[in-house]
């Protein structure tokens, strides 16, 4: 199991530097603020993971808070305070949501690959809270992503596929 944790606490510390970054870089504010919600949301994956190896007990899982809807609901409220030349994103920062939503992929397969090996309940809680968390990373990251592309399969999309509360 220390492998494991080594593994994503590695895996965590890369998020949080990319997400930190890609904050730095972008001018939009719903961009921004995604990118810092993403990078606090790993720093917090990351504290709970070290806790747990250097305490060699998953018990410490037992008061992990899981949320994995925090960032669309502070998304929504800025949104909801955005000027419309706000909601438009530039076209050089569009790859860097492509990395982020392959590195949320690999993230959660990488969970769903701990979760398979997991050993005991609270492991495979642990580990099925992190495959949560990364899945609504990737669905934030996607809904945000095709919404200030403009793409017009996100308007098509099924209302409980897309945050349409974006849609105003």
């Amino acid at each position: 199991m220390k492998e494991i944790l080594e593994k994503a606490l590695e895996f965590e510390e890369e998020g949080y530097d990319y997400y930190m970054k890609i904050a730095s870089q972008v001018a939009n504010p719903l961009a921004k603020r995604l990118f810092q919600s993403l990078a606090f949301q790993e720093k917090k994956h990351k504290e709970v993971i070290k806790d747990i190896y250097e305490a060699h007990n998953f018990d410490l899982v037992k008061d992990y808070k899981s949320d994995p809807e925090a960032i669309e609901r502070e998304l929504k409220d800025l949104f909801s305070h955005l000027e419309e030349s706000e909601k438009t994103i530039p076209l050089d920062h569009i790859e860097g949501y492509r990395l982020a939503m392959d590195m949320e992929k690999r993230g959660y397969e990488m969970y769903r690959k701990f979760y398979q090996e997991a050993q005991s309940e609270a492991e495979r809680k642990f580990f099925q809270a992190l495959m949560n968390e990364e899945r609504e990373h990737l669905n934030s990251l996607d809904n945000v992503y095709r919404f200030l592309t403009g793409t017009e399969e996100w308007y098509a999309e099924e209302e409980s596929k897309v945050w349409n509360w974006m849609n105003t």
